[in-house]
């Protein structure tokens, strides 16, 4: 388990960034699905997927994006996080066996209210990306 860090607003200038990668399974698409009740086919049908344009099942775009919720808490701020906002734009599809950097860069502070906006993105390693955003986060005393 990943030890999230406990920056102080005042310790995060602009231009910290913090990353990891992960690797989604087949198990945890169905899993996915299972819990948020998505059972689009486009994930949970090899035989469906395989007659789309994607060759076989996606990773949903929800579950890939819920690692910014781990980038936010854990990393970029870290443990006092509390997120505001976040946009994101889904580029390129996920596959199971994908290996993903998850990546965040601080691109402003907002001193009174203790808020970042972090440049958010998704990878698909190397070089593909996969979902692109900002988020605005407050850092809590």
């Amino acid at each position: 388990m990943v030890m999230a860090v406990d920056l102080d607003f005042d310790d995060i200038p602009i231009g910290a960034q913090a990353s990891f990668q992960h690797r989604f399974t087949e198990d945890d698409i169905d899993r996915f699905a299972a819990l948020s009740g998505d059972m689009s086919p486009l994930h949970t049908d090899d035989h469906y997927a395989a007659e789309t344009r994607f060759g076989r099942r996606l990773v949903h775009g929800m579950l890939a994006a819920g690692l910014l919720s781990r980038l936010l808490g854990m990393y970029l701020p870290g443990r006092r996080n509390l997120c505001l906002a976040q946009s994101f734009d889904f580029i390129n599809p996920v596959y199971a066996g994908d290996m993903l950097e998850v990546r965040g860069e601080v691109e402003y502070r907002q001193e009174a209210l203790r808020t970042l906006r972090i440049r958010t993105e998704i990878r698909i390693l190397p070089d593909r990306i996969a979902l692109r955003g900002r988020a605005l986060v407050q850092v809590r005393r």
